[in-house]
């Protein structure tokens, strides 16, 4: 099985379904199909029509036989279902990279700002977020892609979560490809039991162009989208007398300028047909600017010794008189103290540093049974739990972030 097979689309008429060709030029697309990954963890598995790995729990069982290509790609066991199961560091993963993953190798077409719409199925709010990365790194636009709607069916986003917006803000997961050719786009969990049937690279200057339930690119520029799987282009009447017609060609998935193509008696209308594309070599390395790194505040937080640490969400350096610091204290649900409450940017009470999970001060009373926390935590009570839009437990009033009681 080749499963570097890739849906390359540069707005070609087989592979996408357009009405017309300069419909097709507002964007430049990538599809790739989630279980045609190149590497993975053993926990991502896969699902189809003919194959149900039985791996248990797994409340939600197969939804096969409505992905695309009858099969998708599940993380599994999904233990934490609802907001009261318990939360610990094998079924959530607030950063990219640091849960499972899978990757995938693709061929950009062009460099360029790509925006990255995933199709999941989504059954609770325990179920529906991910992260996506790029030649091993995982930038910050790429962080937390979440689904609030479309329960219970595989559905297209590319919305990120923030602290004011537990359900996301639209066409905020993106990638900057800095060259053509040989990429890889990694997925890395952010919660258990995800579901990722397929996920399309849209390059393109028209905000409104998306996928539908279709699969299709549809933009709204006042043309309608019919589906077409090969769209055709009439030559309009010639007046007498009639010159000779130029043969009208479908644009090449090529950057270079098309060769002029010389008038022939009758008019041509071709297509390219597009192939499977592999990868035959790495990446072109570039330069990169040394940064200035902030001090650690402990030295728990360089646990490789190397000198630089991990808090705040960002790279620091390891003074030799933090060396000999003790390690960080940890709770009653086996989560180390946050150094610094920075590193919760969503108010959710838990942060990240030093490479792990980690409770901010004050929120270590957070209950395992409820998942809400005690007013020590530090959260004002929120006034009404309608600023809870997601159903976490939390919410956003005053600026700020508040528990629902």
């Amino acid at each position: 099985m080749n499963r570097f097979l890739l849906s390359a689309i540069l707005c070609l008429p087989t592979l996408l379904l357009v009405s017309n060709a300069s419909y097709a030029q507002q964007f430049v697309a990538v599809k790739v199909e989630a279980e045609n990954y190149s590497s993975k963890h053993p926990d991502w598995r896969l699902f189809s029509n003919s194959s149900n790995p039985n791996i248990n729990p797994d409340p939600d069982g197969s939804h096969a036989g409505s992905a695309s290509g009858r099969a998708y790609m599940e993380l599994l066991p999904d233990t934490r279902v609802t907001h009261s199961d318990p939360l610990n560091s094998s079924n959530f993963w607030n950063v990219g990279g640091a849960g499972p993953s899978m990757s995938y190798n693709v061929n950009i077409p062009e460099a360029g700002r790509y925006i990255v719409f995933a199709k999941a199925f989504s059954t609770g709010t325990e179920d529906n977020g991910i992260h996506v990365g790029l030649n091993n790194t995982n930038p910050e636009s790429g962080q937390r892609m979440q689904w609030c709607t479309g329960k219970n069916k595989w559905t297209w986003s590319s919305a990120q979560r923030t602290a004011s917006n537990h359900c996301g803000v639209a066409r905020a997961i993106y990638l900057d490809f800095s060259f053509a050719g040989a990429n890889t786009v990694t997925f890395s969990a952010r919660e258990d039991g995800f579901e990722l049937d397929q996920f399309i690279l849209l390059k393109t200057n028209n905000n409104s162009c998306k996928p539908n339930d279709r699969d299709q690119i549809v933009c709204n520029n006042g043309t309608s989208n019919v589906a077409a799987q090969t769209p055709t282009v009439t030559p309009a009447p010639a007046p007498a007398p009639a010159p000779a017609p130029v043969a009208v060609t479908a644009p090449e998935p090529i950057q270079e300028p098309a060769p002029v193509v010389e008038p022939t008696p009758e008019p041509v209308v071709t297509a390219p047909v597009a192939t499977p594309v592999q990868p035959t070599a790495e990446p072109a390395a570039t330069s990169i600017v040394a940064p200035t790194f902030p001090s650690c505040t402990s030295a728990a937080s360089d646990p490789d010794g190397d000198g630089y640490g991990w808090e705040n969400n960002q790279s620091c350096v390891v003074s030799a008189s933090e060396a000999t610091s003790t390690p960080a204290a940890t709770n009653a649900g086996g989560f180390p103290i946050c150094q610094s409450s920075g590193s919760d940017p969503d108010g959710d009470g838990y942060g990240w540093e030093n490479n792990q999970s980690c409770v901010v001060d004050g929120v270590s009373t957070a209950s395992a049974s409820t998942g809400t926390a005690s007013t020590s935590s530090g959260f004002p009570i929120c006034n009404s739990s309608a600023s809870d839009s997601d159903g976490d437990g939390w919410g956003w009033e005053n600026a700020q972030s508040c528990i629902v009681r």
